[in-house]
Parts: C-alpha cells; structure tokens; sequence
C-alpha cells in the first residue's frame, strides 16, 4: 500500500503562489488609483494583515509531503517540510521486523497531526521524531493507520 500528498502538496505550493500573486496585484493597484493617500495606507493595511494571517496559518499547521509504501520488506516513508521554499526531503525506512509501534499526537486546537514511530534496536526502542500528517486527508490517514497497526501487531 503507499500513501502519497503529491497533488495535495502541488495545490497548497498553487495556492500559495496563487495568494502571493493576488497580494502583490492588489497592493499595486491600490497604489496606482489616484485615491486619498489614507485609504490608500488603510486598504494595503488591510491587504497586509490578511496576507500575513493566511501565512501565519500556513506556518503554524506545518504542513509537509508525506509518502508512505510498506510493499516490501520494510516500512518507508519520505517527507520534507512544505514551510519554505525546499524543504529538507527527510526519509525512514524500518523493516518490518523491527517496527515497534507508532502515535499520533494532535496539537494546534487538534488541527495538526504528528506520527511518531518507534523501532527495536539491540540497544532499546528508538523513537524517531514527529512527522506531519496534517496534509493527509481522512482516506489517507485510515489507510495508514491501518498500515501500521497491521504491521506493529504481525510479528
């Protein structure tokens, strides 16, 4: 089975062109109308704050391109951050053998999701750090839990 946010990844990166673009239009035409020098300042204001609101949303859900395949022999999954322009692709791959376990943690009001896997080891259990989940949609997160719930539990 593999989960992959490519296209959801794709429309948040259009998305957030699409606002930049929108933004930046706005502000110019603001600028360029021969208005009163106040409305113009309140208008870009205004533009400004949603703007930032729309980014500081997007900043603080940490959304994140999250692939995951158990064909195999073992567990893989890939993900980079979708914060910045390239983000760092960042990947795990667990054999099947030696997977322990996995949580799922919410924060931000219950909005964000966050996968943490954990792995025997000869010294132990590892615990690897969180993944966001907080791009997947409902279909994609039943899917993988089930993955993995299917794999913790098939030793």
């Amino acid at each position: 089975m593999v989960v992959d946010t490519k296209e959801e990844a794709s429309t948040l990166w259009r998305t957030k062109i699409f606002v930049v673009a929108v933004f930046i239009g706005l502000v110019f035409a603001v600028v360029l109308v021969d208005w009163n020098t106040t409305l113009q300042m309140l208008l870009v204001g205004i533009f400004s704050l949603i703007f930032l609101g729309f980014y500081w949303h997007q900043y603080k859900m940490e959304y994140s391109y999250f692939y995951f395949s158990n064909n195999g022999k073992n567990l893989v999954f890939r993900f980079y951050s979708l914060r910045n322009l390239h983000g760092k692709p960042k990947s795990i791959e667990i054999a099947k053998l030696n997977f322990y376990k996995y949580d799922i943690t919410t924060a931000f009001f219950d909005k964000k999701e966050y996968l943490i896997l954990y792995q025997k080891t000869p010294k132990g259990i590892a615990k690897y750090p969180p993944i966001s989940l907080t791009l997947l949609n409902r279909n994609q997160k039943t899917d993988l839990k089930r993955a993995l719930f299917t794999a913790a539990i098939s030793k």
